[in-house]
């Protein structure tokens, strides 16, 4: 009783096995056919990076922050190290630097729906909360789909 259990391995583990997998996935469709192959890695592409560019605009992100979503969900996905999120909301805060203001009004402006997206530091936080749910769910809709079209 005195002495803790060691943290399991399996959170460690699960995400580079779904992204081993979506890998394979492309091996085999290319093994298969180079059509196949592409078609895809065009599936990864356009609902993985579509979804995490959806988030992004749904967070108001600036138009540069939602083509780094598109661009970066496919291959942030596939690196469970570093997520869609981080990478776009870095593009927001380049694009669109929070000031002074912004900080000593995040209190208040967290108290309000419109609030949230108007102070540039609580939209950058949107920006990658919706960002990175898009990209989690562009993860497995296109997995499934990869699985499908392999075994369907």
């Amino acid at each position: 009783l005195e002495e803790e259990p060691k943290p399991s391995r399996w959170p460690k583990i699960i995400p580079w096995a779904i992204a081993l997998l979506v890998v394979s996935g492309f091996v085999v469709g290319f093994s298969r056919s180079p059509e196949l192959g592409m078609e895809l890695i065009m599936d990864w592409v356009l609902i993985n990076g579509g979804l995490s560019a959806l988030g992004a605009l749904l967070a108001a992100a600036h138009p540069l922050t939602i083509l780094t979503a598109f661009l970066a969900a496919p291959l942030t996905s596939l690196n469970p190290a570093v997520g869609a999120g981080m990478v776009t909301s870095l593009a927001e805060v380049f694009l669109r630097k929070p000031t002074v203001a912004d900080f000593s009004q995040l209190r208040d402006d967290t108290t309000t729906a419109k609030g949230w997206w108007h102070n540039r530091v609580s939209r950058t936080l949107l920006v990658f909360l919706f960002s990175t749910i898009g990209s989690a769910a562009g993860t497995y809709i296109a997995g499934f789909r990869i699985f499908d079209r392999l075994v369907g």
